[in-house]
């Protein structure tokens, strides 16, 4: 059997899990939808400087450099339909889809 210690000691032990808990809800399906547009952003990011790393050095021939510009461009349409979505479920949510609060 268990002490009466013993089981206020697990009580609170309990309680004080439950609180974590609660104070971390589930992302919010509009939370999860602007997170994946923050993320293509900063794809976008990625393959912009890879862009510009590649025209630097391309030393006049830009033509090399058109992988790099497919990828960006790739990139740049992925976070314009991601942001899109973001702004519907958000929007349908009442809440702002925009990636700055």
């Amino acid at each position: 059997m268990m002490s009466s210690v013993t089981k206020i000691v697990t009580l609170l032990l309990l309680l004080g899990s439950a609180t974590t808990l609660l104070a971390d809800p589930m992302p919010s399906d509009c939370d999860v939808a602007r997170d994946r547009a923050k993320s293509k952003y900063g794809a976008v990011r990625h393959f912009f400087d890879t862009f510009n790393r590649c025209v630097a050095g391309a030393n006049d021939d830009v033509t090399q450099c058109r992988t790099e510009l497919n990828d960006q461009q790739s990139a740049l349409g992925d976070f314009i339909f991601a942001q899109r979505v973001a702004q519907d479920v958000c929007g349908a949510a009442g809440r702002s889809g925009d990636l700055v609060q």
